[in-house]
């Protein structure tokens, strides 16, 4: 039930409204604007109908005082028996949401109050969301049998309220399952919010997570709202939970148990903010490595531990390489504004064959590559020179065997030979274009034709 607080010094009136309203919200009475202000300060208040004839604070003062010192987000509504347009248009100017005369209908009321919280939580939604990105907008492809298991953990998880943990290597498509439990859940109207916490530093991290007070350290001018507020009712996602501090694995412990947050800088006084979010985490790491070495708590390992969902390497999934495949081939072909790419028989065998090691990423930044480079409407095993490169799991054959000490070379002109058979082979396999090959060895193209001329390579 959603706190409002009605501060106006005609009791009578006050009672009578509460009388009204009480059903339908907890109400807190002030007479005046200072006890108004000790009210705001120990409470989480979701709306405020404001009189503006009162005896210490001005009305408008008042207003500008609740969004300044408290909450900007928070919905005011003006309530007052002077229908004056003056004072109604300074209101709207200083961010009220509404103003109504004293003779309003009980239903108007409640309709406004309605009002005034859905803008209040889609403008909490926006400003939570700005700087995520949101649900993937890729098709979830499958083919393989345990995949097609994990299709269907994905929607009976959906339709569970859990806390949910997704483990699996880098580029598996853990961001995709999470997005897939999120859009066939019933929260799938609601925010879905993933927070990059790899990209936060610890000083902000907390204060991105759960939001901080106005003046609860340099530099917070005014309240903010984090991530978690922004989310409630829907989910957040966090791809990175072996990234987390001590100091934040102990506040989702005790989110995750009692469902309850406070902001950086709260004043214990005013009690926990209830909020209703459900999370889902991912990690690539061993977690039980993680407890041991120190960087997690054992009692947030077993907590999050509950509902796990492996997700298998693309090397595990031979089935799916070809859909994959063809899926991303016809994405990144409808981006560079052609329809008829395809791959040759030898490209489909070879990646068949690969190991994968960067699983479903690798795939799609191969094929992505691939495009960019080649001139052909058919894709040959030369547009993907780090599958021929490392075909099967070998990289280029040395240049020296170890059947006997005399095939050892002086290390100098080993390295020689090494780098000549490296650069040889790599530019052979690319059709001698030079681009391409500097980009796949991590070089500038123009330090790539230095080493090049160094080893009088034509």
């Amino acid at each position: 039930m959603e706190n409002v607080l009605i501060i106006d010094d005609n009791v009578k009136f006050a009672e009578d409204l509460e009388l009204l309203l009480k059903g339908s919200y907890k109400i807190f009475r002030a007479e005046n604007s200072f006890k108004g202000i000790e009210i705001l300060k120990r409470n989480h208040i979701s709306a405020v109908l404001l009189d503006l004839q009162l005896p210490d604070i001005p009305g408008l003062d008042m207003l500008e005082k609740i969004h300044n010192d408290f909450d900007a987000l928070l919905p005011v509504i003006i309530i007052t028996e002077y229908d004056d347009t003056e004072y109604v248009v300074k209101a709207m100017r200083l961010g009220a949401f509404d103003f109504l005369s004293k003779d309003f209908h009980v239903d108007l009321m409640k309709e406004k109050i309605e009002q005034a919280l859905q803008q209040k939580n889609l403008k909490l939604r926006v400003d939570g969301l700005q700087n995520n990105a949101s649900v993937t907008d890729d098709t979830f492809i499958f083919a393989c049998d345990e995949m097609k298991n994990i299709n269907f953990e994905i929607s009976k998880l959906a339709n569970w309220d859990f806390d949910v943990l997704l483990v699996g290597e880098t580029g598996v498509g853990k961001d995709m399952v999470a997005s897939q439990i999120y859009q066939r859940s019933n929260r799938k109207d609601k925010p879905f919010i993933p927070i990059p916490l790899r990209s936060l530093s610890e000083s902000v991290l907390e204060s991105e997570l759960f939001g901080h007070e106005k003046g609860a350290f340099t530099g917070a001018d005014r309240m903010k709202i984090g991530k978690f507020e922004a989310a409630n009712k829907g989910i957040i996602y966090l791809p990175e939970i072996s990234n987390l501090p001590e100091a934040i694995q102990l506040k989702l412990l005790h989110f995750m148990q009692y469902k309850t947050i406070t902001r950086v800088g709260h004043d214990s006084r005013k009690g926990e903010l209830n909020l209703d979010v459900r999370l889902i985490m991912a990690t690539n790491e061993n977690l039980e490595d993680l407890v041991k070495n120190g960087r997690m708590r054992e009692d947030f390992y077993y907590r999050i531990l509950g509902v796990t969902l492996k997700v298998p390497p693309l090397r595990d999934r031979v089935e799916d390489v070809i859909p994959l495949s063809n899926y991303f081939l016809s994405k990144y072909s409808a981006q560079y504004n052609q329809h008829n790419y395809k791959f040759s028989d030898e490209v489909l065998e070879a990646f068949r064959n690969y190991e994968w090691k960067g699983n479903i990423r690798e795939l799609s930044n191969s094929i992505k590559n691939a495009l960019s480079y080649t001139n052909s409407d058919v894709l040959e095993l030369k547009d993907f020179p780090n599958i021929v490169r490392n075909k099967g799991g070998k990289n280029i054959e040395p240049v020296f065997s170890e059947d006997s000490l005399e095939d050892f070379l002086f290390y100098k002109d080993f390295e020689t030979k090494n780098k000549i058979n490296y650069f040889t082979a790599l530019l052979k396999k690319v059709d001698g274009k030079v681009s391409l090959a500097a980009k796949l060895s991590g070089l500038t193209t123009q330090g790539f034709r230095k080493i090049m001329k160094q080893l009088n390579i034509d």
